[in-house]
């Protein structure tokens, strides 16, 4: 029998079991299934040649359907075959068990690969599971035939509709912060002591430089401050030096889509806040710009460091202010502008699955993330919002995004900082709250208001978080007037778990500048196309009772020895690591284990007082199966450091001190290597890493070694640690286990 009849009978059998002839009723898919957005990986779906040959990769298409009523439009991807997104349109049809969709799609070009045609496609599926889809398809692209299996997932739609939300009016503008009709409301706004104190700082900002190069060209921010200051108080000569701003940011574009992108964003605001002030003539100009620039922001380069992978903060920057430019100018000529506006939305909501994790966290460290959020992203969450009446949002990971910086800021009075990961270990400013308290959710916004009122507030510096002339518009309008506030403790609790990153938060309380803070990274996933991966799978940071105990170091370089591990292998050393056990308590107590290739890393985290301090934290490393007898165990500090024999202590400024003890190795060798910030305490030996550290104001308590042998019991005041396997179990003598 040929390998032609072969597959065709496979082929037949297949669909015969798909669809049947005759469904019974219970195997008829209840249309009321077919409902929110769906994607369907089709196998093999789009070809390109090399070396003369066809290569085949997967596409996925997006739909978005209602009771299997679905829109007209669908959207493809695929990343392994170009960076572009694919439009085309679609038509259903059921019968019986089977779900027929008819799709005819232009395949589009990126920078790097020129290849485009049309791509038809026949697709059959039916209901397996509650949510998924699977079945075959057969079609074409350019004339040549494709066909394989389809993969489905149905999920509840991401956009939730905004309630009593007005549709946009001809040439109504402003419209991305706000509406035309919230003037007069903001205009009033302006009168009460916090409206004079946003103004004032709105005035110190328009004081600073204006730059128009550097990473962050802030002309267009700028000159948005000064149209918003023109709306607010009736000023046509604030908009007329907004527009010699504009003007002189027009003709000094970024030297790359990464710069540029926040010369666009900041002249989208401008164009839409001095609208009404703007004569015909220089509107049409900026408009016209304006359309110019957002194609290519969608568009990309080939070069000069464009990086159109969802996790990239290029693409991130790009795609934001790209989806910005578009709102301002949609429904006002250019019929181009609806299609780049979706093309903005599917990469920003890309960057939001997979740049972001569930609770927040950015794969590429705390500055490449919070960057792009308050230059463009949250501009365009809000904009999108505010035209369209869809909130991006809350149903996303973005949701927690300001809730996780919450929980990991320590200070007072807006002198407020995070222990950092990635590069340049950078911690954010007011600037993310200043913009991003509009779009954050109903429930989590009691917290981080308590927050932002603390620090920028009335009961803080009355900054209001300012620092961009642009971010004075947020503050404004996104400023909620009735919402009763909450420690963030009674809102999401002392730990924070972002499970899809692997990032795992534990904090005792929300006072001052004394509050505990401890984190680690599990690095659960890697994702494809990030610049700025760095090799810090179970790195951790200890900050509390004023002192910056285990931080980072503070190279860009992304290498091992600047985290606070034990050192692997440089081959290894960039790779994701396993979660292997996790515990917490409402405290802010917890246990974290984990598996980074043959290193086996504990952390546990004590808040409870019963080792009679306030804070006591354990680690527990081995390293299976080593290569090299000796291990390296590294931790980075900004304290004074003193070593004797065992034991190091670590003296802070405010007098509060830690204090470590090796418990094994019994002859860990231990030394102190200083640099510009702070220095590392290294630790070498041949068995494995167990250290108790403590944290208190006064004496440190004693540290109890009960036994010997593999696993020690070991005791401080009321406070038992035990090693089971490769997990640490904390035991209070007082109130059983932790």
């Amino acid at each position: 029998m040929t390998n032609n009849k072969i597959l065709y009978l496979i082929t037949a059998s297949f669909l015969f079991w798909l669809g049947g002839s005759h469904p019974s009723p219970a195997e008829i898919i209840d249309p009321a299934m077919l409902s929110g957005d769906i994607r369907l990986t089709l196998k093999r779906g789009v070809w390109k040649t090399w070396e003369g040959e066809p290569v085949y990769q997967d596409i996925t298409l997006d739909l978005v359907c209602d009771a299997n009523k679905c829109d007209r439009e669908v959207w493809g991807f695929a990343p392994k075959f170009n960076q572009a997104d694919h439009q085309g349109i679609l038509q259903t049809s059921q019968r019986g068990r089977l779900w027929n969709l008819d799709v005819q799609m232009q395949i589009s070009p990126d920078p790097w690969q020129s290849l485009e045609g049309q791509a038809e496609y026949d697709i059959q599926v039916r209901l397996h599971d509650d949510n998924q889809l699977i079945g075959t398809y057969s079609g074409t692209l350019n004339d040549q035939p494709v066909k394989g299996e389809v993969q489905g997932i149905i999920r509840p739609h991401w956009s939730k509709p905004v309630a009593n939300h007005r549709p946009l009016r001809p040439q109504e503008h402003p419209r991305l912060i706000f509406r035309q009709d919230q003037l007069p409301q903001l205009r009033q706004q302006a009168k009460t002591p916090r409206g004079e104190a946003i103004l004032a700082q709105l005035q110190r900002s328009l004081d600073q430089p204006i730059y128009y190069d550097g990473y962050v060209p802030t002309g267009g921010y700028h000159a948005a401050g000064y149209c918003f200051l023109s709306l607010i108080q009736q000023d046509q000569a604030a908009a007329e030096t907004a527009w010699q701003i504009t003007v002189n940011s027009m003709n000094q574009p970024g030297s790359r889509l990464l710069e540029h992108s926040t010369v666009v964003a900041g002249l989208a605001l401008a164009y839409d806040l001095c609208y009404p002030a703007w004569d015909e003539e220089q509107v049409q100009q900026v408009a016209d710009w304006l359309a110019t620039q957002t194609a290519l922001l969608v568009k990309g380069t080939a070069g000069n460091g464009w990086n159109p992978n969802p996790a990239s903060n290029w693409n991130a920057r790009a795609r934001g202010a790209a989806g910005l430019a578009a709102l301002a100018l949609l429904e006002e000529g250019d019929v181009e502008t609806r299609r780049w506006l979706k093309v903005a939305e599917r990469n920003i909501k890309r960057y939001l699955t997979i740049g972001i994790g569930d609770r927040g966290f950015g794969s590429e460290g705390d500055h490449y993330s919070t960057e792009p959020w308050f230059l463009t992203v949250m501009p365009f969450l809000q904009a999108y919002q505010t035209v369209l009446g869809e909130d991006l949002v809350t149903r996303s990971h973005a949701a927690w995004f300001l809730p996780q910086y919450v929980t990991r800021m320590v200070g007072e009075d807006g002198e407020v900082a995070i222990p950092t990961y990635g590069r340049h270990r950078l911690s954010p400013t007011g600037s993310i709250f200043a913009v991003g308290l509009g779009i954050v959710p109903e429930r989590l916004l009691p917290g981080v208001m308590w927050f932002f009122n603390r620090h920028w507030g009335r009961n803080g510096d009355n900054s209001f978080g300012i620092e961009l002339p642009h971010e004075a518009a947020y503050v404004f309008a996104g400023y909620p007037q009735d919402v009763t506030l909450q420690n963030p403790a009674e809102v999401w609790g002392r730990v924070v778990v972002d499970a899809q990153k692997g990032f795992f938060t534990f904090r005792n309380q929300w006072r001052d500048e004394n509050d505990f803070v401890t984190s680690i990274f599990v690095k659960r996933e890697k994702p494809r196309g990030g610049h700025w991966s760095f090799p810090d799978a179970g790195s951790f940071r200890i900050w509390g009772l004023g002192g910056r105990w285990a931080t980072a170091g503070m190279a860009s370089d992304g290498k091992q020895r600047d985290e606070n591990v034990v050192l692997l292998p440089e081959k290894q050393a960039g790779k994701t690591a396993k979660l292997t056990g996790f515990q917490a308590s409402a405290d802010g107590s917890g246990m974290v284990s984990l598996q980074h290739q043959n290193w086996l890393r504990s952390l546990a985290v004590d808040y409870s007082g019963a080792s009679g301090v306030p804070g006591l934290f354990v680690l527990v490393d081995q390293v299976v199966d080593a290569a090299e007898p000796n291990q390296t165990w590294i931790m980075h500090t900004q304290e004074k450091v003193t070593i004797q024999g065992q034991q190091f202590t670590l003296e802070a400024e405010s007098g509060a001190t830690m204090q470590g003890t090796f418990i094994t190795p019994s002859d860990v060798n231990l030394e102190f290597i200083p640099s510009e910030t702070g220095g590392k305490i290294q630790a070498t030996g041949r068995d494995r890493f167990i250290v108790v550290m403590t944290v208190q104001s006064g004496t440190a308590s004693e540290v109890e070694v009960l036994g010997t042998g593999f696993n020690p019991q070991i005791q401080v005041e009321n406070q038992t640690i035990e090693i089971i396997e490769d997990k640490i179990v904390l035991k209070s003598l007082k109130e059983g286990a932790n």
